[in-house]
């Protein structure tokens, strides 16, 4: 059994403009880096869209206009907590599981956590998942993210 990947980042804002930031990934990820475009289409995506509601799916656009469904919100508490399945570009029943918490801190800054999970759920391809997302995290979450919740 893989140990779930923890990131945590602190932002200079309440949890409701933290949370609301993360749910506009299209604003914050990198597709120029990370996207299922680049390996399947040549170039980086055209669009991601986030339908921002419990059972809404984050869906990739490709630069062939091919679409990569990469996960669905199974809990969305705004402002609090969301929970979401993570199979980028995978099938639906190979998933991990990404869960990310607000918390108000002092000063009116939050701590928000990521924790990627449920790495069987990926089965034969899950250690290299795990060894992907172990680095793509830094730069997806606490880099991209942490800088649009800071700006």
């Amino acid at each position: 059994m893989l140990d779930s990947i923890i990131k945590t980042v602190t932002v200079p804002c309440p949890p409701e403009r933290a949370f609301d930031i993360f749910v506009d990934m299209a604003s914050w990820w990198p597709l120029e880096k990370r996207s299922m475009s680049l390996m399947r289409a040549g170039g980086p995506a055209k669009a991601l869209t986030v339908e921002a509601r419990e059972g809404g799916r984050i869906v990739e656009k490709a630069a062939d206009d091919a679409e990569w469904h990469w996960g669905t919100f199974k809990t969305f508490n705004p402002h609090s907590h969301l929970q979401m399945t993570f199979h980028m570009g995978l099938p639906e029943d190979k998933t991990g599981l990404v869960d990310i918490t607000f918390e108000a801190l002092d000063g009116g800054t939050t701590e928000v956590k990521l924790v990627h999970s449920n790495w069987e759920g990926y089965e034969d391809m899950a250690e290299m998942m795990y060894q992907g997302y172990g680095g793509s995290w830094n730069l997806l979450f606490v880099e991209h993210y942490g800088a649009a919740a800071s700006a």
